[in-house]
């Protein structure tokens, strides 16, 4: 299978399910395997709806591991290795690449927000590329990262390397920059990161996209692509702009700990997020239970 059509479609960044603080290996497999059974094209575990900030090595490593062991050989598996510096990021691409992990996706380096240039990241992205032993992909997400932003010129340079075959856009950004600063015959592909940008990523350009609300509702994110694909704009639109709504309500509020609840009522086990995350108060509970009630998802 070509690079392009293992990153081609919808993926679920999937959660870390903890009970008690500690995770819940048997719940997070258990998620996989339902999971599976969806038109997912993959999974990014590891990435801000898994907490992976809030995990230690060893544990994002068996993380990893349940993943890997619980996917079905059809889906893609991408894992988040980026830290903040090349050496530590390359360290720990090493230790994982042997455990069925397709791609890596690296996190902007941003502690040093103010000296993360288009030089800095060139060099750093690079670097890494030039050592991981998988292909890796560039995770830009600005509110996440001290504002550190990737331009479409570094993009135009990096998308060149041989090693490096995405981005994953979760910026404010038009998506269609990105796609348009990829240089003609470069193996180099855009990934929406949000369900808010992701029909207008497919318009222009766009492969797919690793959407936070495909750990509840995976096959409705995966039919928008469907149906863009089968020339049907208005339905796709339609869908789109439902399914945007729905996000707002749910994690536009709340974040992480809200898709966790969302996945608790529709059978997936999202369970409680990690301090310093807050669960939801009750009264938020119930605003989503009412939210998936008033669309037909929940009887």
């Amino acid at each position: 299978m070509s690079i392009k059509e293992k990153l081609t479609g919808v993926f679920a960044p999937i959660v870390t399910p903890f009970v008690n603080q500690e995770i819940d290996y048997k719940k997070l497999k258990e998620n996989i395997q339902k999971l599976n059974n969806s038109k997912l094209k993959g999974y990014l575990c590891l990435g801000s709806n898994g907490e992976f900030r809030s995990l230690t090595d060893e544990e994002a490593i068996k993380v990893i591991k349940t993943v890997a062991k619980s996917k079905s050989k059809d889906k893609t598996l991408l894992a988040g290795t980026g830290r903040e510096s090349a050496w530590a990021t390359i360290e720990f691409t090493k230790k994982v690449a042997d455990f069925g992990v397709d791609f890596a996706s690296v996190l902007t380096p941003h502690y040093f927000a103010s000296k993360m240039t288009d030089e800095a990241l060139i060099k750093f992205y690079t670097e890494v590329a030039d050592k991981s032993p998988i292909p890796i992909t560039i995770y830009c997400i600005p509110r996440s990262a001290n504002g550190v932003l990737i331009s479409p010129r570094a993009i135009s340079v990096l998308a060149q390397h041989h090693n490096i075959v995405g981005i994953k856009d979760s910026s404010k950004e038009d998506i269609g920059n990105y796609v348009n600063a990829v240089p003609k015959g470069a193996e180099f592909y855009v990934l929406s990161g949000s369900i808010n940008k992701f029909l207008d990523g497919l318009k222009k350009g766009a492969i797919g996209g690793v959407l936070s609300m495909a750990n509840y509702l995976p096959d409705l994110c995966c039919e928008i692509q469907e149906l863009f694909n089968d020339g049907k704009c208005e339905e796709a639109e339609k869908l789109s702009n439902r399914l945007c709504k729905i996000n707002e309500k749910v994690s536009g509020n709340g974040g992480v700990a809200a898709v966790k609840v969302a996945m608790n009522f529709l059978g997936y086990y999202g369970m409680e997020p990690r301090l310093p995350l807050l669960p939801l108060k009750e009264d938020e509970i119930e605003e989503i239970k009412k939210v998936l009630k008033g669309e037909g998802l929940l009887s």
